[in-house]
């Protein structure tokens, strides 16, 4: 197999999955202070999980943290 076949692969692994966690870090730093703490989430427990758990860091985030926070930010919202 061509080397260059196989690192055209590897990017079509890896691009997607580090534009994934860098949503998934900015969309953490985003959330405002008092969705944080509305939800009871500690927003610098997150940015570790998401920062040292390069894969499952991010996914833990999108299904655990985010529903709260957005749950906590539409009703400060209204």
């Amino acid at each position: 197999m061509e080397i260059g076949i196989v690192f055209g692969l590897m990017a079509l692994m890896v691009v997607p999955l580090f534009v994934f966690h860098i949503w998934a870090i900015v969309d953490l730093l985003r959330m405002p202070t008092t969705a944080w703490e509305k939800a009871e989430q500690n927003e610098i427990v997150w940015a570790i999980v998401v920062l040292a758990l390069p894969f499952v860091g991010p996914i833990l985030y999108l299904v655990i943290a985010r529903p709260q926070l957005l749950a906590a930010k539409a009703n400060s919202d209204s």
